[in-house]
């Protein structure tokens, strides 16, 4: 798949711009707040997912606009789509391809990308949540029902919350609720175990997938055959007895105790958790195994290349690292790199790239490098 062209109207700091796409390779250079990663932003609503920046639909959106507008021109399997998205405050989007209303998943099936961004190299030894983070949109790109088992689990999660948080201001817990208040309480525990486990063997199936893979790309990039990478899901599916276990503790604190809102991907180096043994480096090669191990898996999935997204990233990595991201690049894979200036980690893409400038949101020159 390749991105073409692509024209902004209100998006982020961007009020119009028109940035046409020439080769698979864009390197974006600029200082600073500037809107570079506003650009690769766009490539990740394209893709159906949503921003790993913007809470809300309205933070996406110019201050001085009500709406913001993205066209864009992708060309997949030998067919060139026109797609065009409203982003409203309100998070409800209007989706066309070809003048043809979609859906988010119909989007998402048409494109995907992988990025990697200065705050993915805290993977390793961030909070938990960073890595469902990152599992829920690789696992929503890979199949978009994801994204629909993921909302439902919320919903029930925050309205089982909810029942608790009023029975407790009520001064009621679990010895002394009524027959009526303790079968709904039973009710919304059956639909929260119900949900909790969509979600909770999706990510366990994909984690079981993705070790594998990432283990191959980390021995290949350390060439330490004693540093075995493996990924595995830090949780386990609920049962109603679990539930009934962790009964007081979701009274006591208002909320639900357990489930896949507090599990984690554990990173092991051998025997060792990553997060507190590994080196800055060892944890840099493990981020980017597996964002290789990303590309893989949509590759194969979709049966077509992702857009590669690299946020600045290069500066970051060490020159093997570097080279071992840039080797893995399939030819035919759309990459887009920003940079806040053209250094040697930039110099092997001179030949075959385009160069970009961004300037306060405006495309200041569109040539080649």
């Amino acid at each position: 798949m390749f991105v073409e062209e692509l024209n902004l109207i209100g998006f982020r700091n961007y009020l119009e711009a028109r940035i046409r796409f020439a080769k698979p390779k864009t390197i974006i250079i600029g200082k600073n707040a500037q809107g570079k990663t506003n650009l690769l932003e766009v490539f990740q609503i394209l893709s159906g997912l949503r921003s790993q920046r913007a809470t809300k639909d309205s933070e996406l959106i110019n201050f001085s606009l009500d709406t913001a507008i993205v066209h864009a021109t992708v060309i997949a399997q030998s067919t060139t789509s026109k797609i065009s998205i409203l982003i409203r405050p309100s998070g409800r989007r209007s989706i066309k391809v070809n003048d043809v209303n979609k859906s988010n998943k119909e989007l998402n099936a048409l494109i995907s990308s992988v990025s990697f961004m200065i705050t993915d190299l805290e993977l390793v030894s961030g909070s938990p949540s960073n890595r469902r983070d990152w599992i829920n949109g690789l696992a929503t790109q890979l199949n978009y029902n994801y994204e629909l088992i993921l909302k439902e689990f919320e919903k029930i999660l925050s309205q089982r919350n909810g029942y608790i948080t009023k029975l407790v201001e009520a001064g009621l817990f679990p010895a002394r609720l009524n027959p009526s208040q303790r079968s709904e309480l039973d009710l919304w525990n059956d639909l929260y175990i119900e949900a909790a486990n969509k979600v909770t063997q999706a990510r366990i199936e994909l984690i079981e997938q993705l070790s594998p893979i990432a283990s191959s790309y980390y021995a290949s990039i350390s060439a330490n055959p004693d540093e075995q990478l493996k990924l595995n899901y830090a949780g386990t599916l609920i049962t109603k007895a679990d539930l009934e276990a962790c009964l007081a503790k979701d009274f006591a604190r208002m909320h639900t105790t357990i489930g896949p809102q507090r599990h984690d991907i554990e990173l092991t180096l051998g025997a060792q958790l990553a997060s507190h043994y590994a080196s800055q480096g060892q944890r840099r090669t493990i981020v980017l195994a597996l964002k290789l191990s990303e590309l893989e898996l949509l590759r194969a999935n979709k049966n077509s290349q992702p857009i590669l997204l690299l946020d600045d990233v290069l500066a970051e990595l060490d020159e093997d690292r570097q080279a071992a991201l840039l080797a893995a690049i399939s030819p035919e894979t759309q990459v887009i790199i920003t940079t806040t200036s053209l250094g040697k980690h930039l110099e092997q893409w001179s030949q075959d790239a385009e160069l970009i400038e961004i300037e306060q949101g405006v495309v200041k020159q569109h040539a080649q490098v």
